[in-house]
């Protein structure tokens, strides 16, 4: 729910895509869009595809789909839910500022010391 400006935008879209390139995923799709870029990605063996895609106001949506798997059951979660839980409601627009990440001071302006 956090707000991620415009200029702070592809320094997290970076550090995704460089964690996902890490862990042996394939990036197959880059979208460079200013406004709306998106990044996609699957596993080694195929089997898993995420992708990563900013939308209005700069929401970022992950989504990772996995081929067909065996049902088996899973008990519910034990622990509560750090923050306001929107399960089952509409998913509203960004809301929180972050200092570093809502900022709209370009990263390539800060002084290193």
């Amino acid at each position: 729910m956090t707000k991620i400006s415009k200029e702070r935008r592809g320094a997290l879209l970076g550090i995704i895509e460089r964690q996902w390139k890490q862990n042996g995923h394939k990036i197959t799709k880059v979208s460079p869009n200013v406004d709306f870029p998106e990044i996609y990605a699957e596993s080694s063996d195929g089997l898993l595809r995420m992708s990563l895609v900013v939308g209005g106001e700069g929401q970022f949506f992950l989504d990772v789909q996995t081929s067909c798997v065996k049902e088996s059951s899973v008990a519910p979660p034990t622990t509560k839910v750090n923050g306001r839980s929107y399960y089952g409601e509409a998913i509203p627009r960004p809301n929180l500022e972050d200092t570093f990440w809502s900022s709209s001071e370009p990263l390539s302006s800060k002084s290193s010391g």
